[in-house]
Protein backbone atom coordinates (compact mmCIF):
# COMPACT_ATOMS: atom_id res chain seq x y z
CA UNK A 1 0.00 0.00 0.00
CA UNK A 2 1.31 3.43 -0.93
CA UNK A 3 1.86 5.62 2.11
CA UNK A 4 -0.57 8.16 0.62
CA UNK A 5 -3.36 5.63 1.10
CA UNK A 6 -2.93 5.73 4.87
CA UNK A 7 -6.18 6.90 6.46
CA UNK A 8 -5.67 9.95 8.67
CA UNK A 9 -7.95 11.61 11.21
CA UNK A 10 -7.41 14.96 12.91
CA UNK A 11 -9.06 15.89 16.17
CA UNK A 12 -9.07 19.67 15.86
CA UNK A 13 -8.84 21.95 12.86
CA UNK A 14 -6.68 24.87 14.03
CA UNK A 15 -3.69 26.51 12.35
CA UNK A 16 -1.24 23.65 12.85
CA UNK A 17 -3.75 21.02 11.79
CA UNK A 18 -4.63 23.01 8.68
CA UNK A 19 -0.95 23.44 7.79
CA UNK A 20 -0.42 19.68 8.01
CA UNK A 21 -3.61 18.98 6.08
CA UNK A 22 -2.47 21.33 3.30
CA UNK A 23 0.84 19.49 3.20
CA UNK A 24 -0.80 16.07 3.01
CA UNK A 25 -2.93 17.23 0.08
CA UNK A 26 0.19 18.60 -1.63
CA UNK A 27 1.86 15.22 -0.98
CA UNK A 28 -0.99 13.49 -2.85
CA UNK A 29 -2.93 12.03 0.08
CA UNK A 30 -6.50 11.56 -1.08
CA UNK A 31 -9.11 13.77 0.64
CA UNK A 32 -11.40 10.73 0.92
CA UNK A 33 -8.80 9.18 3.23
CA UNK A 34 -8.76 12.16 5.61
CA UNK A 35 -11.26 12.90 8.37
CA UNK A 36 -11.32 16.09 10.45
CA UNK A 37 -13.27 16.10 13.71
CA UNK A 38 -13.99 19.62 14.93
CA UNK A 39 -16.63 21.00 17.29
CA UNK A 40 -17.50 24.12 15.29
CA UNK A 41 -19.63 23.96 12.17
CA UNK A 42 -17.63 26.80 10.60
CA UNK A 43 -14.37 24.85 10.77
CA UNK A 44 -15.98 21.70 9.39
CA UNK A 45 -17.65 23.56 6.55
CA UNK A 46 -14.46 25.45 5.65
CA UNK A 47 -12.33 22.31 5.46
CA UNK A 48 -14.97 20.31 3.62
CA UNK A 49 -15.36 23.09 1.06
CA UNK A 50 -11.63 23.82 0.66
CA UNK A 51 -10.31 20.25 0.51
CA UNK A 52 -13.35 17.94 0.25
CA UNK A 53 -12.30 16.19 3.47
CA UNK A 54 -14.64 14.02 5.48
CA UNK A 55 -15.73 15.97 8.56
CA UNK A 56 -17.48 15.13 11.81
CA UNK A 57 -18.34 16.75 15.11
CA UNK A 58 -17.95 13.37 16.81
CA UNK A 59 -14.35 12.65 17.87
CA UNK A 60 -15.11 8.95 18.31
CA UNK A 61 -15.67 8.68 14.54
CA UNK A 62 -11.88 8.91 14.10
CA UNK A 63 -11.35 5.46 15.61
CA UNK A 64 -13.31 3.42 13.10
CA UNK A 65 -12.06 5.61 10.22
CA UNK A 66 -8.32 6.06 10.67
CA UNK A 67 -4.99 4.27 10.74
CA UNK A 68 -3.49 7.34 12.46
CA UNK A 69 -5.26 9.84 14.71
CA UNK A 70 -3.60 13.23 15.22
CA UNK A 71 -4.68 14.98 18.43
CA UNK A 72 -4.44 18.66 17.49
CA UNK A 73 -6.22 20.41 20.33
CA UNK A 74 -5.13 22.64 23.20
CA UNK A 75 -3.36 20.79 26.04
CA UNK A 76 -6.21 21.30 28.50
CA UNK A 77 -8.60 19.44 26.18
CA UNK A 78 -6.39 16.40 25.50
CA UNK A 79 -7.68 14.36 28.44
CA UNK A 80 -11.30 14.81 27.33
CA UNK A 81 -10.45 13.83 23.75
CA UNK A 82 -8.46 10.81 24.90
CA UNK A 83 -11.33 9.61 27.07
CA UNK A 84 -13.71 9.80 24.10
CA UNK A 85 -11.26 7.92 21.89
CA UNK A 86 -10.71 5.27 24.56
CA UNK A 87 -14.42 4.46 24.75
CA UNK A 88 -14.57 4.15 20.97
CA UNK A 89 -11.42 2.01 20.86
CA UNK A 90 -12.88 -0.40 23.40
CA UNK A 91 -16.15 -0.56 21.46
CA UNK A 92 -14.45 -1.03 18.07
CA UNK A 93 -11.71 -3.33 19.42
CA UNK A 94 -9.30 -1.26 17.37
CA UNK A 95 -6.13 0.64 18.30
CA UNK A 96 -5.13 3.28 15.75
CA UNK A 97 -1.75 4.97 16.11
CA UNK A 98 -2.19 8.12 18.23
CA UNK A 99 0.06 11.09 17.45
CA UNK A 100 -0.28 13.93 19.92
CA UNK A 101 0.54 17.48 18.77
CA UNK A 102 -0.38 19.23 22.03
CA UNK A 103 2.64 20.73 23.77
CA UNK A 104 3.26 19.80 27.38
CA UNK A 105 1.41 16.47 27.31
CA UNK A 106 3.83 13.56 27.60
CA UNK A 107 3.37 10.17 25.98
CA UNK A 108 3.10 8.62 29.45
CA UNK A 109 0.36 11.07 30.47
CA UNK A 110 -1.55 10.37 27.27
CA UNK A 111 -1.23 6.60 27.56
CA UNK A 112 -2.74 6.77 31.05
CA UNK A 113 -6.07 7.75 29.46
CA UNK A 114 -6.25 4.55 27.40
CA UNK A 115 -7.25 1.14 28.71
CA UNK A 116 -4.82 -0.51 26.33
CA UNK A 117 -2.79 1.34 23.74
CA UNK A 118 0.98 1.37 23.46
CA UNK A 119 0.79 3.05 20.06
CA UNK A 120 1.37 6.64 21.19
CA UNK A 121 3.81 9.20 19.76
CA UNK A 122 4.38 12.86 20.61
CA UNK A 123 5.03 15.20 17.68
CA UNK A 124 6.00 18.83 17.24
CA UNK A 125 5.57 19.92 13.59
CA UNK A 126 5.95 23.45 12.26
CA UNK A 127 3.99 25.56 9.80
CA UNK A 128 6.20 24.94 6.71
CA UNK A 129 4.63 21.47 6.77
CA UNK A 130 1.96 23.20 4.68
CA UNK A 131 4.40 23.31 1.74
CA UNK A 132 6.11 20.00 2.56
CA UNK A 133 9.20 21.80 3.90
CA UNK A 134 8.46 21.26 7.57
CA UNK A 135 10.38 19.77 10.46
CA UNK A 136 8.60 17.46 12.87
CA UNK A 137 10.20 16.52 16.18
CA UNK A 138 9.06 13.09 17.39
CA UNK A 139 9.24 10.96 20.53
CA UNK A 140 7.72 7.48 20.76
CA UNK A 141 6.29 6.08 23.95
CA UNK A 142 8.70 3.62 25.56
CA UNK A 143 6.59 0.60 24.65
CA UNK A 144 5.54 1.78 21.17
CA UNK A 145 6.24 -0.85 18.52
CA UNK A 146 8.69 -0.33 15.66
CA UNK A 147 6.01 -0.77 12.99
CA UNK A 148 4.08 2.19 14.42
CA UNK A 149 7.26 4.28 14.60
CA UNK A 150 8.06 3.48 10.97
CA UNK A 151 4.50 4.34 9.90
CA UNK A 152 4.66 7.71 11.67
CA UNK A 153 8.02 8.45 10.07
CA UNK A 154 6.86 7.49 6.57
CA UNK A 155 3.73 9.64 6.84
CA UNK A 156 5.36 12.70 8.40
CA UNK A 157 8.35 12.60 6.06
CA UNK A 158 5.80 13.52 3.38
CA UNK A 159 5.61 16.93 5.10
CA UNK A 160 9.37 17.53 5.19
CA UNK A 161 11.98 16.11 7.56
CA UNK A 162 11.57 14.24 10.83
CA UNK A 163 13.77 14.49 13.91
CA UNK A 164 13.44 11.61 16.36
CA UNK A 165 14.43 12.24 19.97
CA UNK A 166 15.39 9.65 22.56
CA UNK A 167 14.26 11.83 25.46
CA UNK A 168 10.94 13.65 25.71
CA UNK A 169 12.56 16.36 27.83
CA UNK A 170 14.30 17.58 24.66
CA UNK A 171 11.02 18.43 22.96
CA UNK A 172 10.99 22.07 24.24
CA UNK A 173 14.30 22.55 22.41
CA UNK A 174 12.62 21.41 19.18
CA UNK A 175 9.83 23.92 19.83
CA UNK A 176 12.43 26.68 20.19
CA UNK A 177 14.59 25.80 17.19
CA UNK A 178 11.91 24.54 14.78
CA UNK A 179 8.33 24.92 16.00
CA UNK A 180 8.63 28.67 16.58
CA UNK A 181 11.49 29.27 14.14
CA UNK A 182 9.48 30.25 11.05
CA UNK A 183 8.35 33.36 12.93
CA UNK A 184 11.99 34.27 13.64
CA UNK A 185 12.79 34.20 9.94
CA UNK A 186 9.65 36.18 9.13
CA UNK A 187 10.66 38.78 11.72
CA UNK A 188 14.15 39.06 10.25
CA UNK A 189 12.69 39.47 6.76
CA UNK A 190 10.28 42.09 8.10
CA UNK A 191 13.18 44.04 9.62
CA UNK A 192 15.24 43.81 6.41
CA UNK A 193 12.32 44.99 4.28
CA UNK A 194 11.67 47.95 6.60
CA UNK A 195 15.35 48.89 6.53
CA UNK A 196 15.42 48.57 2.75
CA UNK A 197 12.57 51.05 2.52
CA UNK A 198 14.47 53.49 4.75
CA UNK A 199 17.38 53.16 2.31
CA UNK A 200 15.15 54.20 -0.58
CA UNK A 201 13.69 51.00 -2.03
CA UNK A 202 9.98 50.46 -2.52
CA UNK A 203 8.31 47.81 -0.38
CA UNK A 204 8.11 45.46 -3.37
CA UNK A 205 11.79 45.97 -4.25
CA UNK A 206 12.92 45.40 -0.67
CA UNK A 207 10.69 42.33 -0.33
CA UNK A 208 12.06 40.68 -3.48
CA UNK A 209 15.65 41.44 -2.48
CA UNK A 210 15.28 40.15 1.07
CA UNK A 211 13.31 37.02 0.21
CA UNK A 212 15.51 35.97 -2.70
CA UNK A 213 18.62 36.52 -0.61
CA UNK A 214 17.09 34.34 2.11
CA UNK A 215 16.21 31.58 -0.34
CA UNK A 216 19.69 31.74 -1.83
CA UNK A 217 21.46 31.65 1.53
CA UNK A 218 19.41 28.71 2.82
CA UNK A 219 19.87 26.80 -0.44
CA UNK A 220 23.62 27.30 -0.19
CA UNK A 221 23.64 26.15 3.44
CA UNK A 222 21.63 23.03 2.57
CA UNK A 223 23.80 22.08 -0.39
CA UNK A 224 27.29 23.13 0.69
CA UNK A 225 29.89 20.98 2.43
CA UNK A 226 30.91 24.10 4.34
CA UNK A 227 29.46 24.92 7.78
CA UNK A 228 27.29 28.02 8.22
CA UNK A 229 30.23 29.66 10.02
CA UNK A 230 32.49 29.00 7.02
CA UNK A 231 29.85 30.25 4.58
CA UNK A 232 29.45 33.43 6.64
CA UNK A 233 33.21 34.01 6.53
CA UNK A 234 33.22 33.36 2.79
CA UNK A 235 30.77 36.24 2.28
CA UNK A 236 32.64 38.59 4.62
CA UNK A 237 35.52 40.59 3.13
CA UNK A 238 37.81 42.35 5.66
CA UNK A 239 36.52 45.89 6.31
CA UNK A 240 33.84 45.45 3.65
CA UNK A 241 30.12 46.13 3.81
CA UNK A 242 29.23 42.70 5.23
CA UNK A 243 31.96 43.06 7.85
CA UNK A 244 30.43 46.36 8.94
CA UNK A 245 26.94 44.88 9.15
CA UNK A 246 28.09 41.85 11.17
CA UNK A 247 30.09 44.10 13.50
CA UNK A 248 26.94 46.10 14.15
CA UNK A 249 25.05 42.87 14.94
CA UNK A 250 27.80 41.88 17.36
CA UNK A 251 27.82 45.29 19.03
CA UNK A 252 24.09 44.86 19.66
CA UNK A 253 24.50 41.33 21.08
CA UNK A 254 22.60 39.69 18.23
CA UNK A 255 23.44 36.12 19.28
CA UNK A 256 22.42 36.85 22.88
CA UNK A 257 19.09 38.23 21.66
CA UNK A 258 18.49 35.04 19.65
CA UNK A 259 19.48 32.84 22.58
CA UNK A 260 17.20 34.74 24.97
CA UNK A 261 14.28 34.33 22.56
CA UNK A 262 14.85 30.60 22.11
CA UNK A 263 15.27 30.06 25.85
CA UNK A 264 11.95 31.86 26.40
CA UNK A 265 10.22 29.66 23.82
CA UNK A 266 11.67 26.48 25.32
CA UNK A 267 10.71 27.54 28.85
CA UNK A 268 7.14 28.20 27.77
CA UNK A 269 6.95 24.83 26.00
CA UNK A 270 8.25 23.05 29.09
CA UNK A 271 5.67 24.68 31.34
CA UNK A 272 2.42 24.26 29.41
Amino acid sequence: MAIQQTKLAFIGGGNMAQAMLSGFVAAKFQPDNILVCAPTATTRETLAKKFSFNVSENNAAAVSFADIIFIAVKPNIVSTVAAELNVAMMHEAKQPLIINLAAGVTTEQLQAHFTSNERVIAAMPNLPSAVCKGLTGLVAAKNCDQQSISLADDVLTCLGKTLWLDDESKMPAVVAIAGSAPAYFFLFLEAMIESGQKLGLTYQQAEVAAMQSGVGALTMALNSALSVVELKEQVTSPNGTTHQALASFADNNFKAVVDDAMQAAAKKAANY
